[in-house]
Protein backbone atom coordinates (compact mmCIF):
# COMPACT_ATOMS: atom_id res chain seq x y z
CA UNK A 1 0.00 0.00 0.00
CA UNK A 2 1.41 3.40 -1.02
CA UNK A 3 0.94 5.99 1.74
CA UNK A 4 1.10 9.74 1.07
CA UNK A 5 3.13 11.73 3.59
CA UNK A 6 -0.03 13.65 4.53
CA UNK A 7 -1.99 10.48 5.27
CA UNK A 8 -2.59 8.32 8.31
CA UNK A 9 -3.85 4.73 8.44
CA UNK A 10 -7.13 4.12 10.29
CA UNK A 11 -8.81 0.75 10.79
CA UNK A 12 -12.26 0.52 9.22
CA UNK A 13 -13.92 -0.80 12.39
CA UNK A 14 -12.46 1.99 14.52
CA UNK A 15 -13.51 4.65 12.04
CA UNK A 16 -17.02 3.25 11.82
CA UNK A 17 -17.38 3.15 15.60
CA UNK A 18 -16.33 6.78 16.00
CA UNK A 19 -18.63 8.01 13.23
CA UNK A 20 -21.61 6.11 14.62
CA UNK A 21 -21.08 7.50 18.11
CA UNK A 22 -20.78 11.04 16.74
CA UNK A 23 -24.17 10.68 15.07
CA UNK A 24 -25.69 9.20 18.20
CA UNK A 25 -24.46 12.18 20.24
CA UNK A 26 -26.65 14.50 18.17
CA UNK A 27 -29.80 12.41 18.38
CA UNK A 28 -29.55 9.80 15.63
CA UNK A 29 -30.84 6.39 16.75
CA UNK A 30 -28.08 3.81 17.20
CA UNK A 31 -29.29 1.51 14.44
CA UNK A 32 -29.54 4.42 12.02
CA UNK A 33 -26.17 5.83 13.11
CA UNK A 34 -24.57 2.41 12.57
CA UNK A 35 -26.09 2.19 9.08
CA UNK A 36 -24.91 5.64 8.00
CA UNK A 37 -21.43 5.15 9.45
CA UNK A 38 -21.09 1.78 7.71
CA UNK A 39 -22.07 3.31 4.36
CA UNK A 40 -19.60 6.17 4.71
CA UNK A 41 -16.74 3.92 5.78
CA UNK A 42 -17.49 1.66 2.81
CA UNK A 43 -16.85 4.62 0.53
CA UNK A 44 -13.49 5.24 2.25
CA UNK A 45 -12.71 1.56 1.71
CA UNK A 46 -13.61 1.97 -1.97
CA UNK A 47 -11.40 5.05 -2.27
CA UNK A 48 -14.30 7.47 -2.75
CA UNK A 49 -13.13 9.75 0.06
CA UNK A 50 -15.01 12.79 -1.24
CA UNK A 51 -18.31 11.07 -0.34
CA UNK A 52 -17.22 9.20 2.76
CA UNK A 53 -16.40 9.98 6.40
CA UNK A 54 -14.91 13.32 5.41
CA UNK A 55 -18.53 14.55 5.34
CA UNK A 56 -19.38 13.43 8.89
CA UNK A 57 -18.55 16.80 10.55
CA UNK A 58 -20.67 18.63 7.97
CA UNK A 59 -23.66 16.35 8.57
CA UNK A 60 -23.31 16.44 12.35
CA UNK A 61 -23.08 20.23 12.39
CA UNK A 62 -26.08 20.35 10.06
CA UNK A 63 -28.04 18.46 12.71
CA UNK A 64 -26.76 20.74 15.47
CA UNK A 65 -27.73 23.83 13.42
CA UNK A 66 -31.22 22.47 12.75
CA UNK A 67 -30.75 22.06 9.00
CA UNK A 68 -30.94 18.25 9.15
CA UNK A 69 -33.52 16.21 11.05
CA UNK A 70 -31.81 13.34 12.96
CA UNK A 71 -35.05 11.37 13.40
CA UNK A 72 -37.04 11.88 10.18
CA UNK A 73 -40.49 10.42 9.75
CA UNK A 74 -40.87 9.67 6.07
CA UNK A 75 -44.28 10.59 4.71
CA UNK A 76 -45.77 8.58 1.86
CA UNK A 77 -47.29 11.11 -0.53
CA UNK A 78 -48.23 8.69 -3.33
CA UNK A 79 -48.18 4.89 -3.20
CA UNK A 80 -48.81 2.68 -6.22
CA UNK A 81 -48.07 -0.93 -7.14
CA UNK A 82 -44.60 -0.23 -8.50
CA UNK A 83 -43.83 3.28 -7.28
CA UNK A 84 -43.82 5.55 -4.27
CA UNK A 85 -43.32 9.27 -3.67
CA UNK A 86 -41.83 10.16 -0.29
CA UNK A 87 -41.28 13.30 1.75
CA UNK A 88 -37.90 12.82 3.46
CA UNK A 89 -38.69 15.18 6.36
CA UNK A 90 -35.27 16.90 5.95
CA UNK A 91 -33.57 13.74 7.21
CA UNK A 92 -30.00 12.61 6.68
CA UNK A 93 -29.83 11.76 3.00
CA UNK A 94 -28.20 8.38 3.62
CA UNK A 95 -30.96 7.32 6.00
CA UNK A 96 -33.81 8.59 3.84
CA UNK A 97 -32.30 6.91 0.78
CA UNK A 98 -31.83 3.54 2.49
CA UNK A 99 -35.51 3.51 3.38
CA UNK A 100 -36.53 4.63 -0.10
CA UNK A 101 -34.44 2.03 -1.91
CA UNK A 102 -35.70 -0.67 0.45
CA UNK A 103 -39.25 0.24 -0.57
CA UNK A 104 -38.27 0.10 -4.26
CA UNK A 105 -36.73 -3.35 -3.72
CA UNK A 106 -39.84 -4.66 -1.97
CA UNK A 107 -42.08 -3.36 -4.75
CA UNK A 108 -39.85 -4.95 -7.39
CA UNK A 109 -40.25 -8.35 -5.72
CA UNK A 110 -43.94 -8.37 -6.61
CA UNK A 111 -44.21 -5.86 -9.45
CA UNK A 112 -40.95 -6.65 -11.33
CA UNK A 113 -39.78 -3.06 -10.95
CA UNK A 114 -39.87 -0.62 -8.07
CA UNK A 115 -39.40 3.15 -8.24
CA UNK A 116 -38.99 5.49 -5.28
CA UNK A 117 -38.88 9.26 -5.69
CA UNK A 118 -37.96 11.46 -2.73
CA UNK A 119 -38.18 15.16 -2.02
CA UNK A 120 -37.22 17.20 1.05
CA UNK A 121 -34.05 15.26 1.80
CA UNK A 122 -30.34 16.06 2.12
CA UNK A 123 -27.04 15.04 0.54
CA UNK A 124 -27.16 11.25 0.18
CA UNK A 125 -23.45 10.53 -0.16
CA UNK A 126 -22.24 8.29 -2.97
CA UNK A 127 -24.95 7.19 -5.39
CA UNK A 128 -23.38 3.73 -5.63
CA UNK A 129 -24.03 3.02 -1.96
CA UNK A 130 -27.75 2.98 -2.78
CA UNK A 131 -27.63 1.27 -6.18
CA UNK A 132 -25.51 -1.54 -4.72
CA UNK A 133 -28.22 -2.23 -2.15
CA UNK A 134 -30.48 -3.44 -4.96
CA UNK A 135 -27.69 -5.53 -6.50
CA UNK A 136 -27.32 -7.31 -3.16
CA UNK A 137 -30.93 -8.47 -3.67
CA UNK A 138 -30.21 -9.81 -7.18
CA UNK A 139 -31.68 -6.73 -8.84
CA UNK A 140 -30.34 -4.01 -11.09
CA UNK A 141 -30.16 -0.86 -9.01
CA UNK A 142 -30.14 2.78 -10.03
CA UNK A 143 -29.81 5.94 -7.94
CA UNK A 144 -29.51 9.60 -8.78
CA UNK A 145 -29.86 12.91 -6.96
CA UNK A 146 -29.90 16.64 -7.43
CA UNK A 147 -28.50 19.18 -5.01
CA UNK A 148 -29.18 22.58 -3.58
CA UNK A 149 -28.03 24.58 -6.58
CA UNK A 150 -25.77 24.61 -9.62
CA UNK A 151 -22.02 24.18 -10.03
CA UNK A 152 -21.61 22.87 -13.60
CA UNK A 153 -21.45 24.90 -16.81
CA UNK A 154 -23.57 23.55 -19.65
CA UNK A 155 -21.46 22.63 -22.68
CA UNK A 156 -20.36 25.86 -24.35
CA UNK A 157 -21.19 28.10 -21.37
CA UNK A 158 -18.76 29.88 -19.06
CA UNK A 159 -21.01 30.05 -15.99
CA UNK A 160 -22.99 27.48 -14.01
CA UNK A 161 -26.58 26.50 -14.78
CA UNK A 162 -26.89 22.80 -13.82
CA UNK A 163 -26.00 20.70 -10.81
CA UNK A 164 -23.26 18.07 -10.80
CA UNK A 165 -25.95 15.44 -10.43
CA UNK A 166 -24.54 12.01 -9.57
CA UNK A 167 -25.89 8.72 -10.87
CA UNK A 168 -25.12 5.06 -10.31
CA UNK A 169 -26.06 1.70 -11.80
CA UNK A 170 -25.22 -1.53 -9.97
CA UNK A 171 -25.49 -4.87 -11.78
CA UNK A 172 -25.04 -8.17 -9.93
CA UNK A 173 -22.71 -10.82 -11.32
CA UNK A 174 -22.14 -14.46 -10.43
CA UNK A 175 -18.58 -15.34 -9.46
CA UNK A 176 -17.32 -11.87 -10.36
CA UNK A 177 -17.79 -8.62 -8.42
CA UNK A 178 -20.82 -6.54 -9.45
CA UNK A 179 -20.50 -3.97 -12.19
CA UNK A 180 -20.91 -0.59 -10.48
CA UNK A 181 -21.05 2.65 -12.43
CA UNK A 182 -20.86 5.71 -10.17
CA UNK A 183 -20.31 9.04 -11.85
CA UNK A 184 -20.95 12.73 -11.66
CA UNK A 185 -22.32 14.42 -14.74
CA UNK A 186 -19.49 16.92 -14.52
CA UNK A 187 -15.94 16.10 -15.54
CA UNK A 188 -15.26 15.46 -11.86
CA UNK A 189 -17.20 15.51 -8.62
CA UNK A 190 -16.82 18.67 -6.60
CA UNK A 191 -15.42 16.48 -3.85
CA UNK A 192 -12.64 15.24 -6.13
CA UNK A 193 -11.66 18.82 -6.88
CA UNK A 194 -11.73 19.42 -3.13
CA UNK A 195 -9.45 16.42 -2.65
CA UNK A 196 -6.93 17.89 -5.09
CA UNK A 197 -7.10 21.16 -3.17
CA UNK A 198 -6.54 19.29 0.10
CA UNK A 199 -3.43 17.56 -1.26
CA UNK A 200 -2.27 20.77 -2.98
CA UNK A 201 -2.28 19.04 -6.36
CA UNK A 202 -3.12 20.31 -9.82
CA UNK A 203 -6.25 19.09 -11.59
CA UNK A 204 -6.38 18.11 -15.27
CA UNK A 205 -7.36 20.81 -17.71
CA UNK A 206 -10.91 20.10 -18.77
CA UNK A 207 -12.25 19.73 -15.24
CA UNK A 208 -13.12 23.32 -14.43
CA UNK A 209 -13.29 26.99 -15.36
CA UNK A 210 -12.06 29.94 -13.34
CA UNK A 211 -14.11 33.07 -12.63
CA UNK A 212 -13.19 34.48 -16.05
CA UNK A 213 -14.46 31.40 -17.87
CA UNK A 214 -11.04 30.00 -18.71
CA UNK A 215 -9.91 26.43 -18.08
CA UNK A 216 -7.76 26.09 -14.97
CA UNK A 217 -5.61 23.42 -13.38
CA UNK A 218 -5.77 25.12 -9.97
CA UNK A 219 -8.51 23.48 -7.85
CA UNK A 220 -8.77 26.56 -5.64
CA UNK A 221 -9.77 28.69 -8.64
CA UNK A 222 -12.55 26.50 -10.02
CA UNK A 223 -15.73 28.58 -10.31
CA UNK A 224 -17.58 26.19 -12.62
CA UNK A 225 -17.13 22.48 -13.27
CA UNK A 226 -17.09 21.45 -16.91
CA UNK A 227 -19.52 18.74 -18.04
CA UNK A 228 -18.27 15.20 -18.63
CA UNK A 229 -17.81 14.50 -22.36
CA UNK A 230 -19.13 17.93 -23.29
CA UNK A 231 -22.78 17.92 -24.42
CA UNK A 232 -23.29 14.34 -23.19
CA UNK A 233 -22.57 15.27 -19.58
CA UNK A 234 -24.77 18.35 -19.88
CA UNK A 235 -27.66 16.28 -21.18
CA UNK A 236 -27.28 13.63 -18.49
CA UNK A 237 -27.22 16.28 -15.76
CA UNK A 238 -30.44 17.83 -17.04
CA UNK A 239 -32.21 14.45 -17.25
CA UNK A 240 -31.12 13.51 -13.72
CA UNK A 241 -32.36 16.89 -12.49
CA UNK A 242 -35.77 16.21 -14.06
CA UNK A 243 -36.04 12.76 -12.44
CA UNK A 244 -35.26 14.21 -9.02
CA UNK A 245 -36.68 17.73 -9.12
CA UNK A 246 -39.92 18.25 -11.09
CA UNK A 247 -40.87 14.56 -10.90
CA UNK A 248 -40.82 14.75 -7.09
CA UNK A 249 -42.80 17.98 -7.10
CA UNK A 250 -39.65 19.99 -6.48
CA UNK A 251 -37.49 22.37 -8.47
CA UNK A 252 -34.70 22.06 -11.01
CA UNK A 253 -31.30 22.96 -9.61
CA UNK A 254 -31.08 26.25 -11.47
CA UNK A 255 -34.39 27.43 -10.01
CA UNK A 256 -33.32 26.42 -6.50
CA UNK A 257 -30.21 28.53 -7.03
CA UNK A 258 -31.45 31.61 -8.84
CA UNK A 259 -35.25 31.77 -8.54
CA UNK A 260 -36.46 29.92 -5.45
CA UNK A 261 -39.16 32.54 -5.00
CA UNK A 262 -41.78 31.56 -2.47
CA UNK A 263 -41.30 27.82 -3.01
CA UNK A 264 -41.43 25.94 0.31
CA UNK A 265 -38.18 24.57 1.72
CA UNK A 266 -39.11 20.97 0.89
CA UNK A 267 -39.01 21.85 -2.82
CA UNK A 268 -35.66 23.62 -2.60
CA UNK A 269 -33.52 20.95 -0.90
CA UNK A 270 -32.13 17.66 -2.23
CA UNK A 271 -34.34 15.21 -4.09
CA UNK A 272 -33.58 11.64 -5.15
CA UNK A 273 -34.73 8.99 -7.62
CA UNK A 274 -34.23 5.23 -7.22
CA UNK A 275 -35.28 2.14 -9.10
CA UNK A 276 -34.79 -1.59 -8.72
CA UNK A 277 -35.37 -4.12 -11.51
CA UNK A 278 -36.11 -7.69 -10.46
CA UNK A 279 -33.99 -9.69 -12.90
CA UNK A 280 -35.84 -12.94 -12.20
CA UNK A 281 -39.05 -11.37 -13.51
CA UNK A 282 -37.52 -11.17 -16.98
CA UNK A 283 -35.02 -13.99 -17.34
CA UNK A 284 -33.23 -16.77 -15.50
CA UNK A 285 -31.16 -15.17 -12.75
CA UNK A 286 -28.46 -17.84 -13.10
CA UNK A 287 -28.19 -17.30 -16.86
CA UNK A 288 -28.13 -13.53 -16.39
CA UNK A 289 -25.27 -13.71 -13.89
CA UNK A 290 -23.34 -16.16 -16.05
CA UNK A 291 -23.60 -13.79 -19.01
CA UNK A 292 -22.42 -10.85 -16.89
CA UNK A 293 -19.47 -12.97 -15.71
CA UNK A 294 -18.55 -13.76 -19.32
CA UNK A 295 -18.69 -10.08 -20.23
CA UNK A 296 -16.42 -9.18 -17.32
CA UNK A 297 -13.91 -11.95 -18.05
CA UNK A 298 -13.75 -11.22 -21.78
CA UNK A 299 -13.34 -7.50 -21.16
CA UNK A 300 -10.44 -8.14 -18.79
CA UNK A 301 -8.69 -10.15 -21.51
CA UNK A 302 -8.69 -7.17 -23.88
CA UNK A 303 -5.20 -5.97 -24.80
CA UNK A 304 -4.33 -2.72 -22.98
CA UNK A 305 -3.36 0.17 -25.22
CA UNK A 306 -0.29 2.32 -24.71
CA UNK A 307 -0.25 3.97 -21.28
CA UNK A 308 -2.41 1.30 -19.63
CA UNK A 309 -1.30 -1.81 -17.76
CA UNK A 310 -4.70 -3.51 -17.60
CA UNK A 311 -8.35 -3.25 -18.60
CA UNK A 312 -10.93 -3.03 -15.81
CA UNK A 313 -14.71 -2.89 -15.44
CA UNK A 314 -16.68 -0.14 -13.68
CA UNK A 315 -16.29 -0.61 -9.92
CA UNK A 316 -13.53 -3.22 -10.20
CA UNK A 317 -10.74 -1.02 -8.84
CA UNK A 318 -12.96 0.05 -5.94
CA UNK A 319 -13.77 -3.60 -5.19
CA UNK A 320 -10.06 -4.45 -5.04
CA UNK A 321 -9.32 -1.45 -2.84
CA UNK A 322 -12.02 -2.56 -0.42
CA UNK A 323 -10.46 -6.00 0.05
CA UNK A 324 -6.99 -4.52 0.54
CA UNK A 325 -8.09 -1.82 2.97
CA UNK A 326 -10.20 -4.14 5.09
CA UNK A 327 -7.00 -6.04 5.74
CA UNK A 328 -4.46 -3.21 5.93
CA UNK A 329 -6.46 -0.17 7.04
CA UNK A 330 -7.67 2.97 5.26
CA UNK A 331 -5.27 5.79 4.30
CA UNK A 332 -6.93 9.11 5.16
CA UNK A 333 -5.63 12.64 4.81
CA UNK A 334 -4.63 13.99 8.21
CA UNK A 335 -6.76 17.14 7.97
CA UNK A 336 -10.19 15.40 7.79
CA UNK A 337 -9.04 13.07 10.58
CA UNK A 338 -8.21 16.13 12.70
CA UNK A 339 -11.68 17.51 11.98
CA UNK A 340 -13.20 14.25 13.25
CA UNK A 341 -11.01 14.50 16.34
CA UNK A 342 -12.11 18.08 17.01
CA UNK A 343 -15.75 17.09 16.70
CA UNK A 344 -15.18 14.09 18.96
CA UNK A 345 -13.70 16.39 21.61
CA UNK A 346 -16.71 18.71 21.38
CA UNK A 347 -19.19 15.86 21.75
CA UNK A 348 -17.28 13.73 24.24
CA UNK A 349 -16.51 10.75 22.00
CA UNK A 350 -13.39 8.73 22.84
CA UNK A 351 -10.98 7.99 20.00
CA UNK A 352 -9.47 4.53 19.44
CA UNK A 353 -6.39 5.91 17.65
CA UNK A 354 -3.49 8.25 18.39
CA UNK A 355 -4.30 11.88 17.68
CA UNK A 356 -2.96 13.64 14.62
Amino acid sequence: MNIHEQEVIVEASALQSVCSRLYQKVGVAKSDADTIAEMQVLMDLRGVHSHATRAVPRYVRGIINGDINPIPELQVLEDNTASVLLNGDRGLGHLVSVRAMNIAIEKAKSASIGVAVVRNSNHFGAASSHAMRAAEHNMIGFATTNGLGVNVAVHGARSTSIGNNALSFAIPAGEEPPIVLDMACGAAAAGRIGTARLYQEKIPLGWGLDADGNETDDPSKVAAILPAAGPKGSALAIVMDVLCGPLSGGLMGINKHYQPGDAPLEKRVSSHFFFAINIASFTSLAEFKAEIDRQIQMTRRATPRSGFTRVTLPGEIEWELTQERRENGIPLHREPVRELETLADELGVDLPWDRQ
